[in-house]
């Protein structure tokens, strides 16, 4: 049987309906997919805008919270690093100005940087903030007591104890300010106190041991400083205090072994290695001695002392052109210091330049005598200017008063005399 097909018509004519009624539920899902997508988008723009930034790399860098920082800053400071806790920590605070907790954690630490200005700027702030807050007082008196100003911190320490008598760290604070004010037997009780209060106050026992070395009672000193390390043993002031115990009792080789302890926590501490120079310069090893003091002159510059103390090892050394630049840097330091002054004008004879070496050490004669207990200072000045009268030409019988007449040809302490120069 043949079918006839008529070909005016497409296939499956039939079908024709329900295709145009598939490509309506088409374009009726798709409408709903797109409607759908539109209505998501605009729920979470917010979220959609931060994930594309972040795939392009604009996406600034989230702030953490002050709590995360300050136990990082905590981590960092157990660890030694107390500059970088302390850049931290000043972020904690600008996050939370008036939290007294952060405020006083900030300025302990601050006071173990040595920076009391900024501490008590802190303390003050806590007090301002939470007036009957105890920490705020203990903080501003250690703070002032520190910076040198221990009158001053008394009646702070007091006030404080009027708020709450059982703080230790404002018993540790008049403990030593008792004790820098002559009042020793007070400081001592002080101390004590502060001790049994908080028996694992770290910063109590050195308060005390402090009231007790300068009351003559080292031993037991030594014992508060050596359980307070045990107490913490990332504590670095107290490996400090605790060597200068040891030099001071000729326990030398304890007291390097503990330095070095302070060195390996951290190893640009310039206190620690200026101590280290002292330590071996009294044992006679010149060499390591020196090389110590140059270490913390170039880790911190404007430490005077170590200055000082690299230049008098030069001079011993004869090196006075070495010691010259010592003295230099430290008097550019300090224009007042007595010591680097006057050996800095000694220096000047010694390389033969009489002009400069008296005009330096006249200078320092006067300063000098403007002050008190300098008389054997006064009494180096005078052989110095002596020797510069009598080796240089140019100045013969200018001394007039201010020396008075010695037999002999003077040299100044710690050299030979040079050659005679005709001139400078």
């Amino acid at each position: 049987m043949q079918i006839k097909r008529d070909y005016s018509e497409p296939f499956f004519k039939k079908d024709k309906g329900r295709r145009r009624s598939g490509g309506s539920r088409l374009l009726f899902f798709l409408g709903l997919f797109f409607g759908a997508m539109l209505i998501f988008i605009l729920a979470n723009f917010d979220q959609l805008q931060v994930t594309a930034m972040d795939m392009m790399g604009l996406l600034p860098t989230p702030t953490p919270y002050a709590s995360t920082l300050a136990t990082e800053a905590e981590n960092l400071a157990v660890d030694g690093n107390l500059s970088a806790a302390a850049a931290l920590f000043e972020q904690v605070v600008q996050q939370r100005p008036d939290d007294v907790d952060y405020l006083y954690e900030y300025g302990r630490l601050q006071i173990d940087l040595g920076n009391y200005a900024r501490s008590e700027s802190l303390a003050d702030h806590c007090i301002e903030v939470s007036p009957r807050d105890p920490r705020g007082f203990a903080l501003k008196a250690e703070s002032l007591v520190l910076s040198g100003a221990a009158s001053a911190a008394i009646p702070v320490a007091l006030s404080g104890m009027e708020i709450d008598g059982s703080f230790a760290p404002l018993y540790s604070a008049l403990a030593r300010a008792y004790t820098d004010t002559g009042r020793l037997a007070d400081g001592v009780d002080m101390g004590l106190r502060a001790t049994e209060l908080d028996p694992y106050d770290v910063d109590a026992r050195r308060a005390y041991a402090y009231a007790l070395n300068l009351s003559n009672f080292r031993d037991e000193a030594t014992a508060q400083l050596e359980q307070a390390i045990s107490l913490d043993p990332n504590r670095v002031p107290a490996y400090l205090e605790l060597a200068y115990q040891y030099l001071a009792a000729n326990r030398d080789q304890e007291a390097i072994d503990l330095y070095n302890v302070v060195l390996s926590q951290q190893p640009n501490n310039a206190r620690a290695m200026l101590r280290l120079c002292t330590a071996y310069r009294k044992i006679g090893q010149f060499q390591r001695a020196l090389d110590f003091c140059e270490d913390a002159a170039a880790a911190d510059p404007t430490l005077t002392t170590a200055q000082y103390e690299v230049g008098r090892l030069r001079y011993n050394a004869y090196d006075f052109r070495g010691a010259l630049e010592s003295f230099t840097a430290c008097t550019t330091n300090d224009p007042s210091n007595l010591e680097c002054t006057y050996y800095r004008g000694l220096s000047y004879f010694y390389l033969q330049d009489c002009a400069a070496a008296w005009q330096i050490l006249r200078e320092a004669l006067t300063m000098a005598r403007e002050r008190s207990g300098t008389e054997d200072a006064i009494a180096d000045i005078r052989e110095g200017l002596i020797a510069i009268e009598q080796a240089c030409p140019q100045f013969s019988g200018q001394a007039g008063d201010l020396i008075a007449p010695l037999e002999g040809t003077p040299t100044p302490v710690g050299a030979p005399t040079p050659a005679t120069s005709e001139g400078s």
